[in-house]
């Protein structure tokens, strides 16, 4: 599977989770946006993931 894939997949599940459990109602339109910003943002989102951990003091 393609991390591409993956990050649809993970934003579908989180949109279908706000859906039930939180009873919100995610229109057609806001749903392909969402899923076309995480797409566009998902190296940025592994770059930052992967960046070393800073200590916070």
């Amino acid at each position: 599977m393609k991390v591409h894939d993956f990050a649809w997949q993970v934003c579908e599940r989180t949109m279908e989770l706000l859906e039930q459990h939180q009873h919100y109602k995610i229109a057609d339109a806001h749903r392909k946006e969402v899923h076309a910003t995480i797409l566009k943002e998902v190296d940025t989102i592994i770059k930052k993931a992967s960046e070393p951990k800073k200590d916070k003091k």
